[in-house]
């Protein structure tokens, strides 16, 4: 069998060609192009799609679309999301659309939903019954694996853990989702340049002060790399990073009591410097049982939302 994974975001969709070895047999990355709209964009997927179904006529293909946003995993809708430019993708029926252009039914979930397939498949092969995987980026996404099985929850929206509540919801920072004192307004690269422009009108002559005047734009590799050069002020925003990281996945794993934790994600790179504060907030939780043999791992695959998608795709196949 062969799976196809899609990962659709908003500047680029990236594409994988799977066996069921979980070797990637093929990728590609094309622009997510708006100019002939929501369906022409899908139409551009389903050539994709069919193009693999000809080179591989004596085996069946399975597809996983992770689309950004509220998805309806039922009926492989995508409801809302906010970062895709296209006018008319609210209630946007993926699925339809793809069969209609493929004959295959395609399975979509939200990305970081499909992410964490990837992760416990690719990552942990299959290690572990209850995960929680978080993705640190931009934004802050989220996935659950519960007694082996992806688990999205009554809507589809399980694992949202970035827009927890950690701070009050009338003083703390707001979030890109609009309410305020979300795990996401703290540890998300939005949160995270917020701490830095705070910080360096306090501290002007630090390191990282004169990293962002020179570079005259936030790029959250430079409080590591202040932080490689000892700036107290970039140690401490990645101190306070893994601080408040640690009260959002101290709140999960005491409802779920899941056995290990897995980030991932382009902020996931800086994890020597706030893991460990993640890891002090464990430890010293006052119910210990469900922290003692709970383990925090860090997963830095660049692919594998692409690849939690063809995987999940052909997981599903193989169950029918």
């Amino acid at each position: 069998m062969i799976g196809v994974g899609v990962d659709i975001g908003g500047t680029f969709v990236k594409l994988y060609v799977m066996n069921e070895r979980g070797e990637i047999i093929r990728k590609e990355k094309m622009e997510t192009s708006y100019e002939h709209g929501a369906e022409g964009f899908l139409k551009q997927i389903a050539a994709f799609v069919n193009q693999i179904k000809t080179q591989h006529p004596d085996q069946k293909v399975a597809v996983g679309v992770g689309a950004p946003g509220d998805v309806d995993n039922q009926r492989g809708v995508l409801r809302y999301n906010p970062n895709l430019k296209f006018k008319d993708v609210d209630d946007w029926p993926l699925a339809d659309i793809l069969e209609k252009h493929t004959g295959i039914r395609p399975y979509v979930a939200n990305d970081a939903t499909l992410a964490a397939w990837g992760v416990y498949e690719s990552f942990l092969k299959r290690e572990g019954t209850n995960v929680l995987v978080i993705t640190l980026g931009t934004g802050v996404g989220g996935g659950l694996i519960l007694n082996k099985e992806l688990y999205q929850g009554s809507n589809g929206t399980a694992g949202e853990i970035g827009h927890t509540k950690i701070a009050s919801t009338k003083t703390g920072p707001q979030c890109g989702c609009g309410a305020r004192g979300c795990l996401e307004a703290f540890v998300g690269t939005i949160g995270i340049r917020r701490r830095v422009m705070e910080g360096i009108l306090q501290h002007p002559q630090s390191i990282l002060a004169q990293m962002v005047q020179k570079e005259q734009d936030f790029k959250i590799e430079l409080v590591s790399r202040a932080a490689e050069q000892g700036c107290p002020l970039a140690l401490k925003i990645w101190e306070d990073t893994g601080f408040f990281l640690g009260v959002g996945i101290a709140n999960v794993v005491l409802v779920l009591d899941v056995d290990t934790v897995v980030l991932t994600g382009g902020v996931s790179g800086a994890a020597k410097y706030f893991l460990p504060a993640a890891e002090n907030v464990l430890h010293h939780q006052q119910i210990q049982t469900p922290f003692k043999k709970l383990r925090l791992l860090v997963s830095r695959d660049p692919n594998i939302g692409g690849v939690g998608a063809a995987m999940y795709a052909i997981y599903q196949e193989l169950k029918k």
